[in-house]
């Protein structure tokens, strides 16, 4: 596939999402497949769906953006079969994946989540549709059979990473095979706050702390924040976002945290959609955002360096590196936003490409 095709087959989908955004019976198939979603996972909701659905078509197939994207890659020359476990934790999760394999020239095989087991299917049979090509270069396995691929992607919990990490190990005991390996552990991100930020700031934080119920490694799960810092700014922005909580299962683990907060006579401030307590650690659990003092800019950004290998992003005010975003875009990532900061498409075309 020429970069050209990638271009035009990806941009089409791009629009025929758009067509369904606008107007749901424009695309039945992408319909169903949404309102199977929302059936079978009660974690993914007609606007959480929604919303990836249109990051996606915004910020991954707009045609110049792809255009942009694609210019510094070679094409592979031979294309390679790529096994891709998929995430579950956000609805399509491992859609970039999918892309990047794609685009990159290889052949793609996806091991879905079983908790997302019907957007990604969706989003592919539009693709074959627009250029029925790409139907001999997608394939969705139940399981995958390690020793007929030739590279492998793994998203997941760092217990699935494990798990991966096992089966290659023992597989390349048993055949010394030449299959490449790129797992992922979870991660989760953090905010850089100075004290000086502005209501839209506030208010585009909550999307960064909110979206997906916080269920994704790209949302804010650690405050930095300087000694005196006032918080009555983003606590009252975060509780005017308390109808976060009319999911019931939400609400259940909000109220289970701040129970258990309470018996464990732990310091909190109630923020009403989350909770917010004095912690260094980054892996807050569900409902709950950490936070933590800095009394220099400087030393905060030490703070962030220690934690650079289980950061996903940082959203800040300044760029400081290209692991920092904006506010507000924590879940809206760019094509260049690889996860863990590897480079998937240059990854998947080590050699394997011509320029």
């Amino acid at each position: 596939m020429k970069h050209e095709t990638v271009i035009r087959d990806f941009a089409a989908m791009g629009r025929r999402i758009t067509d369904y955004l606008r107007r749901s019976d424009r695309c039945p198939p992408l319909a169903v497949a949404v309102q199977k979603s929302i059936a079978a996972n009660s974690w993914f909701t007609e606007a959480t769906v929604r919303t990836m659905l249109t990051a996606i078509a915004d910020d991954m197939l707009d045609a110049p953006k792809l255009a942009r994207w694609l210019l510094p890659y070679p094409v592979a020359t031979t294309p390679k079969q790529t096994g891709v476990v998929m995430a579950g934790n956000i609805p399509l999760a491992g859609f970039h994946d999918f892309l990047c394999v794609l685009a990159s020239g290889n052949l793609f095989t996806g091991k879905l989540s079983h908790k997302d087991p019907f957007l990604l299917p969706a989003l592919a049979g539009l693709l074959t549709e627009i250029n029925p090509e790409w139907r001999r270069r997608i394939t969705f396995v139940d399981a995958l059979s390690l020793d007929a691929l030739h590279a492998l992607i793994a998203t997941g919990s760092d217990a699935t990473a494990r798990h991966f990490e096992t089966l290659v190990a023992s597989l390349a005991r048993a055949h010394s095979p030449t299959m490449r390996t790129l797992i992922r552990h979870n991660r989760r991100s953090a905010a850089l706050l100075t004290g000086h930020e502005t209501p839209a700031q506030w208010q585009a934080l909550t999307d960064d702390i909110l979206a997906y119920f916080g269920f994704g490694c790209r949302n804010v799960s650690l405050l930095y924040i300087p000694e005196g810092y006032d918080l009555q700014p983003l606590t009252a922005a975060l509780a005017a976002r308390a109808d976060v909580r009319r999911h019931a299962g939400y609400d259940h683990l909000y109220r289970y945290r701040k129970a258990i907060l309470t018996i464990d006579r732990q310091s909190f401030v109630d923020a009403e959609s989350v909770v917010l307590c004095e912690d260094p650690t980054l892996h807050a659990p569900p409902a709950v955002v950490h936070y933590s003092y800095y009394r220099r800019p400087n030393d905060a950004l030490e703070m962030i360096g220690r934690q650079s290998e289980q950061l996903q992003c940082v959203v800040a005010g300044r760029l400081v590196t290209n692991k920092f975003c904006t506010f507000g875009m924590a879940q809206r990532p760019a094509l260049h936003d690889y996860a863990d900061g590897t480079d998937t498409m240059r990854w998947l075309n080590e050699k394997n490409t011509v320029n």
